[in-house]
């Protein structure tokens, strides 16, 4: 058999290398590049956000410094284009720094090591412009005796735009009003400061998840808050995060708000209501024996109460609490001074009126002359504390 030349330049097979597909070993890189990535490449960040499209899907930024955020953006856009434009015999390459590319002298088949850096740009004003030097080294043939080694000028530009999640937003789109109010009263200013807080708090978690998850506005009313959402699924996530805080329960109703004009399904808005108990801290209470408290603290797992007779700390979770009929009570508040101090009845003398009445010996230390705040429900009186100076 006699010896082979490359089609293409001619040279023989002894003097070009083993030929690959007809080619000497420099004709076949050469047809058969590996690095078709093109000469410019076009994306868009969210001027309002920073957020930007990650594969089809609009992803927030690591950073929201504006230098650092555009090559986050430009960065991005290369690697999507590099992956997508590397030739079919690559089946797998990996991303390594220019130090290291220079190092690579040999590779598997079918793997291809890529490096890139910037190497001029404009970001002063948009479009930005980021130009990368891209050099690739891979192996495509287990014929070839030196790799593939290829380098390019790629040019990217950052164009600026508004995501859809900020057109909803800039546009007053909201999906779900969460409505928060407390059983049988307004809520009060600690209230409204601390719901404030944790909704604050829990917003910034869920869109991380949920990009959607947006307040759209705030409404303070005279019984309570209303929070216009971006989505439903905000609206019952956060709805969950108060009720676990603050206790209470929770409800839905929907109303139509019209037809989506593309797939003509009717469109619904729902508002989440979460209501608090009724209860708050320092509240006088009672259950249906007659058992009278002080409301210490009310949580999402329950009610914290001092037993007004025996002096002693209670817990009871809500469906305990409702099993037993607790509920505020009519009651009576006075200061009273103890006068003197039997084996089962304490004297005191009321700071108003000066009159004096005697009430049962409670389980604690008690001293002539110290004066007591006094609470009187159905006509008994207990002790509530100790008055200080």
């Amino acid at each position: 058999m006699g010896e082979r030349f490359c089609y293409r330049c001619g040279i023989s097979e002894e003097e070009g290398g083993p030929l690959i597909e007809g080619l000497c070993q420099v004709c076949y890189r050469k047809e058969n590049p590996v690095l078709l990535i093109p000469d410019e490449i076009n994306t868009e960040l969210c001027g309002n956000c920073g957020s930007y499209k990650k594969r089809g899907v609009w992803v927030d930024p690591k950073s929201y410094d504006l230098e650092d955020l555009i090559f986050e953006v430009a960065e991005n856009a290369l690697l999507e284009a590099l992956e997508d434009s590397l030739s079919e015999k690559v089946k797998e390459f990996e991303v390594v720094s220019m130090e290291e590319l220079e190092d690579v002298e040999n590779l598997p088949v079918g793997k291809a090591v890529i490096a890139f850096a910037p190497v001029s740009w404009h970001i002063e004003y948009f479009p930005a412009i980021v130009s990368y030097e891209v050099r690739v080294k891979a192996r495509t043939h287990e014929l070839q005796r030196e790799l593939h080694d290829e380098t390019k000028r790629v040019t990217v530009y950052v164009r600026q735009t508004v995501c859809p999640r900020c057109q909803k937003f800039l546009g007053g789109y909201f999906e779900a009003i969460l409505q928060v109010r407390a059983e049988g009263r307004p809520l009060n200013e600690e209230e409204r400061k601390a719901i404030g807080e944790l909704v604050e708090e829990k917003v910034d978690e869920i869109m991380r998840r949920d990009r959607m998850g947006f307040i759209q506005d705030t409404i303070e009313k005279e019984e309570g808050l209303d929070f216009y959402m971006g989505s439903t699924s905000s609206a019952r996530k956060l709805a969950q995060a108060i009720k676990e805080r603050f206790g209470g329960t929770i409800s839905e109703a929907y109303e139509l708000v019209g037809t989506d004009r593309q797939t003509s399904r009717e469109v619904y808005r729902t508002s989440v209501s979460v209501r608090i108990p009724k209860f708050r801290r320092g509240d006088i209470v009672a259950d249906r024996e007659g058992n009278v408290y002080e409301v210490t603290d009310v949580g999402g797992r329950g009610i914290s109460l001092r037993n007004l007779s025996t002096g002693r700390e209670e817990h009871r979770d809500w469906k305990s609490a409702r099993r037993e009929g607790i509920d505020t009570v009519e009651h009576a508040e006075s200061e009273a001074m103890v006068t003197s101090v039997g084996r089962d009845e304490v004297q005191m003398m009321d700071m108003e009126s000066y009159q004096t009445y005697e009430v049962e010996k409670p389980p604690v230390e008690l001293n002539e002359g110290d004066v007591y705040r006094m609470v009187e429900v159905g006509g008994r009186r207990y002790f509530l504390r100790r008055k200080s100076y």
